[in-house]
This record gives structure tokens, C-alpha cells and sequence, in this order.
């Protein structure tokens, strides 16, 4: 079980670090707010297919990222590009709100 974790967060690391564009989602499973977040963030992934990648982080599995990224709200959502992050923001936000940020930056 630990090596999976090392090699999810191993990989997750890479992506953030290395990707050209990117939204991670730092979410918790026991926070009710990224629970209702889940069906926003599926469709956000779906509108944004092929633009660029969404990675969701769980803060408790993952600690070492979110604790590198100094999360410390649930969910936190953070747009990066080569490593770089380019926007955040944290809490319950609309399908419309996480496209604007990456329309914004990405345009």
C-alpha cells in the first residue's frame, strides 16, 4: 500500500512540476464541500479535455504535496503551468469560475 502511495504522489509531483498546463484539485474525502465539488470538477475535466490535464490531489494521502503547495483549505484548486502557479483559489466554486480562470490565462 505505501509504495502506491509513493508512486501516485511520485507521479502527481512530476505532472505538477512538468506539465504545461495544469489545475490540480486538493480535496479531502471527508470534506463535504469537494463532495459537492466532485460532479462540478467531472464536468470541468470534460469541458477541458484535450486543453489541459485535471489532477486531484487527496491532502491526506498525499501530504507531501499539500503540505509543498501549503494547502490548507479543502478544496483548493490550483492552476500551473511548467511548474508555475498561475492561479488559486479556494472553496466551493462554479463550473463557470474554474472555466474562466483557465480561459483568462490560457487565452
Amino acid at each position: 500500500m505505501e509504495e502506491k502511495k509513493e508512486t501516485r504522489e511520485e507521479r502527481n509531483r512530476e505532472k505538477l512540476t512538468n506539465a504545461d498546463w495544469i489545475m490540480a484539485e486538493f480535496y479531502a474525502t471527508w470534506c463535504p464541500h469537494c463532495k459537492r465539488m466532485q460532479p462540478i470538477v467531472e464536468e470541468f475535466k470534460k469541458s477541458v479535455e484535450g486543453v489541459l490535464e485535471v489532477v486531484q490531489i487527496d491532502v491526506d494521502q498525499e501530504s507531501s504535496l499539500s503540505d509543498f503547495y501549503a494547502i490548507d483549505t479543502v478544496p483548493t484548486f490550483v492552476l500551473m503551468r511548467k511548474g508555475e502557479q498561475l492561479w488559486r483559489q479556494s472553496g466551493e466554486l462554479t463550473l463557470k469560475r474554474l472555466e474562466k480562470a483557465v480561459r483568462g490565462l490560457k487565452a
